[in-house]
């Protein structure tokens, strides 16, 4: 599964149409709940992330998901940059 964190659906969305991810192979970051239903999913962190409205609490999620081992491949589109995790690895 593809997870994409972005300010909001429609950027998430335009994202994986660039990307030609299909439906089914993506999901915004919406809330904390996303993060836990998909351990070990690749994360694309979009320009303006920070703009995410449940941003606290994803930042939350994703900080225990990496704490625990359980946190994918997280690209920063802005950065051009590969981690895993959000380690800074």
């Amino acid at each position: 599964m593809n997870l994409i964190y972005a300010r909001s659906f429609a950027t998430a969305r335009a994202f994986a149409h660039t990307e030609e991810l299909m439906p089914g192979d993506w999901k915004w970051i919406q809330d904390a709940d996303t993060i836990r239903q998909y351990p070990r999913a690749h994360i694309y962190k979009l320009p303006r992330w920070q703009e995410n409205p449940h941003r606290v609490w994803i930042d939350a999620a994703l900080q225990r998901a990496a704490d625990a081992h359980r946190l994918g491949l997280l690209t920063d589109i802005e950065l051009g940059s590969d981690t895993l995790g959000i380690s800074g690895a």
